[in-house]
């Protein structure tokens, strides 16, 4: 499966990624920019930004990136604390809006 989501390279500049691969530890995402992305970032895995993660780059290649989850979805957002849990990630075909499609090549 293929999913849309967003990486914050700096507060307010968000990039559209497409993840493939993902476990609970980490993923494999396509980037038109991978340069630009830092070695640690938050990605936004809904477009709310409720469900989101914070990532360590673990590898580079042409425009995909390797990431480590450094925090789990429980920890980014905690139920115990009176949080709502967020929902699961939808699948990248589902969305309609920005960003543009990332190249599938």
């Amino acid at each position: 499966m293929r999913y849309t989501a967003w990486l914050a390279r700096k507060p307010g500049d968000l990039l559209g990624c497409v993840l493939s691969d993902i476990s609970d530890t980490g993923a494999r995402m396509t980037v038109q920019e991978p340069d630009t992305v830092p070695d640690r970032f938050l990605l936004m895995l809904s477009r709310n930004g409720k469900a989101k993660r914070l990532c360590k780059v673990v590898w580079r290649k042409d425009k995909q990136l390797g990431v480590h989850f450094e925090t789990k979805l429980a920890a980014a957002n905690p139920t115990a604390s009176g949080g709502v849990a967020s929902p699961p990630l939808a699948p990248a075909a589902d969305t309609s809006a920005e960003p543009a499609p990332v190249d599938k090549a």
